[in-house]
């Protein structure tokens, strides 16, 4: 009786064990689940471009802009305006590296106590909610999918390589502006 009951015990920790862990896992990173990260990705990149989070409720989004060593900034709106508040809602789809490049790279500073970004206008013609991808490396906490993204009319078709890591059973992508 007790070998009964002991086998029975290792075969529910077995299973609770194997269950938890999928459970807590994202498990592997399919295309299309690849694609809908960077569609999310794509969204907080010009959300950040533009100083603002475009679904954001009750924001309050000041048109100041001023020069700093020779460049003129703008202000992030209210729920992007600190430096914290700008890595916690990036790092939902970016890793802590992609943001901090991003940070020097396109020279957000703080500014009398708020975030603010070089006043600048851009844009993208890439028709990335129509992209394909397609795995071209993986190895244990990393993949590299390779999209073609259409754009333009005649249509044509841009490939761009997007890293994906997995960071504490999350993946994330590694360039801030890999899908811009």
């Amino acid at each position: 009786m007790k070998k009964i009951f002991s086998l029975l015990m290792v075969a529910v920790v077995l299973l609770t064990f194997n269950i938890g862990a999928s459970a807590k896992t994202t498990g592997d990173l399919t295309s299309g689940q690849a694609l809908k990260l960077a569609l999310s990705a794509r969204q907080h990149y010009w959300d950040t471009m533009n100083g603002h989070i475009q679904k954001a409720k009750n924001s309050k989004c000041p048109s100041k802009t001023f020069i700093y060593k020779g460049t003129e900034y703008r202000y992030f709106c209210s729920e992007l305006d600190t430096k914290e508040e700008l890595v916690k809602y990036l790092n939902e789809v970016f890793t802590l590296n992609a943001i901090d490049k991003a940070i020097k790279k396109y020279k957000f500073i703080e500014y009398n106590g708020k975030l603010a970004l070089p006043n600048a206008d851009s844009g993208s013609l890439l028709e990335w909610d129509k992209a394909k991808a397609k795995l071209i490396y993986q190895r244990k906490d990393i993949r590299l999918y390779e999209f073609t993204v259409p754009y333009g009319n005649p249509v044509k078709y841009e490939k761009r390589k997007v890293t994906f890591v997995k960071v504490r059973n999350k993946w994330q992508i590694n360039a801030f502006d890999a899908v811009r």
